[in-house]
Parts: C-alpha cells; sequence; structure tokens
C-alpha cells in the first residue's frame, strides 16, 4: 500500500507538471492525490468500489479546498490534478475492447461500471463543494453580525 501512495503522489506531480501547474504548488498537487489514493486503497478493502471512489473524492476535493485557502489559489489547480488516480481509465478501455471484439455483454457491463464510478465521484465533488459553500455563507452571516454589534 505504500508503495501504491507514493506512486500515486509520483503519478500526480508529474501530471500537474504536465497541466503547467506553478512549480509552488506541485507538492501539493501530489500530496492530494496520494491521500485521496490512500482513503480510496483502504476503504476499497472494506467498503467496496463504489465506496472507496466517493470517500476518495470527498477526500480530495476537501484537501484541494483547504489548500486552495492556505495557498490563495483556485481550487481547480489542486482539483483536477488530484482525480487522477480515480479516474475510471481502465473500466472505459474495457468496455470499448469488449466492444470491439463483438462481446457486447461484458462491454456494457463494463461501461455501466465506469459510468457509475464517474457518478459516484461526481457526487463525492458536489457533496464536499456543497458543505464546504454552506460552511463558507454561515461564517459571512457570522461576520456580518459581529460588524453590525461592533458598529451599534
Amino acid at each position: 500500500m505504500i508503495i501504491q501512495v507514493i506512486a500515486a503522489f509520483a503519478a500526480i506531480f508529474t501530471f500537474a507538471m504536465a497541466l503547467e501547474i506553478p512549480k509552488k504548488y506541485l507538492i501539493n498537487c501530489g500530496f492530494i492525490g496520494a491521500a485521496g489514493w490512500f482513503v480510496y486503497l483502504v476503504v476499497l478493502q472494506r467498503f467496496g468500489m463504489m465506496t472507496a471512489n466517493l470517500l476518495g473524492a470527498a477526500a480530495i476535493t476537501l484537501l484541494a479546498h483547504f489548500f486552495a485557502r492556505i495557498k490563495k489559489a483556485p481550487v481547480t489547480i489542486f482539483l483536477i490534478p488530484g482525480f487522477l488516480t480515480l479516474v475510471p481509465g481502465a473500466g472505459l478501455y474495457r468496455s470499448v475492447h469488449y466492444f470491439f471484439i463483438g462481446n457486447r455483454s461484458m462491454g456494457a457491463a463494463y461501461l455501466v461500471q465506469t459510468l457509475q464510478i464517474a457518478g459516484v465521484i461526481a457526487l463525492g465533488v458536489f457533496m464536499v463543494d456543497s458543505l464546504v459553500e454552506i460552511i463558507g455563507k454561515r461564517k459571512q452571516k457570522e461576520e456580518k453580525n459581529n460588524q453590525s454589534q461592533v458598529k451599534k
């Protein structure tokens, strides 16, 4: 597992370089991808692929928001490279392969699984983004209330 997490860090780091992410963010991107892959591996052992993808995506999104706030950078700088490890590319490859050789039932099965994984990843991103937005709006309201009380 440790080797896989280190490999995920290296893969995300180099992918972020290929995307021309500024150098000062490369280590953060690598860390986010490695952490997301670690969550995926740990959850996969206990709960299965769909839950692992959901929680891995949630971890990546949460860390992307965290680093975006700390580094004062757009969330997408950290979010896009971070998802490389979770992208269901092998499933899509298998579905095309089976369709190509004429095995439609296997192709359809892999295609459905790939679409499910993509949907679960999108759900993980949506959940964390929504929570971050709700918390941010709540803090803004509290700050406005504090400012209005200070003025009185």
